[in-house]
């Protein structure tokens, strides 16, 4: 099996980030750890009320819906000059504002991708259908996505 020279460039990168870590930026930090702590209460809530709830960007909380509060410097959508992560590329994904997420009492729900971004600095939250979070930080000097 033949690598392309890109998915060569990819791994390197994506290795080189690993082995020189940096902080997260400490907007992107609180905003990382806010996504966590919202995304968890959403689950909790769904399996203890046996119904679903919304997690949604901003705005008020309401009864079935949980709102994702983000630092002040922190803003949602990937910047312009980022390039969607490897398994996002050729997605159709071209939304700046994030979808709400639907979490089903039985821990799955519906699909959506989340970036956020402080300067060139950016998250991805992707959900997948059956639950499973996959958070990415986007390394602007390296010019990759590694998991977070």
């Amino acid at each position: 099996m033949a690598l392309s020279a890109a998915t060569l460039q990819q791994r390197a990168r994506a290795l080189a980030a690993r082995l020189l870590p940096t902080p997260l930026s400490p907007p992107l930090r609180a905003a990382r750890t806010e996504l966590h702590r919202t995304l968890s209460l959403a689950f909790r809530l769904a399996a203890t009320h046996r119904q679903p709830v919304m997690l949604e960007p901003g705005g008020e909380v309401t009864r079935g819906r949980v709102a994702l509060q983000l630092p002040p410097d922190v803003h949602w959508g990937c910047p312009p000059a980022t390039p969607l992560p490897p398994n996002l590329a050729g997605s159709g994904w071209l939304s700046g504002f994030p979808h709400p997420i639907l979490v089903m009492p039985q821990r799955r729900a519906v699909a959506n991708v989340w970036f956020l971004h402080h300067g060139r600095e950016a998250l991805c939250l992707q959900l997948g259908l059956s639950g499973a979070v996959a958070l990415l930080r986007f390394r602007p000097r390296l010019g990759t996505w590694i998991s977070c």
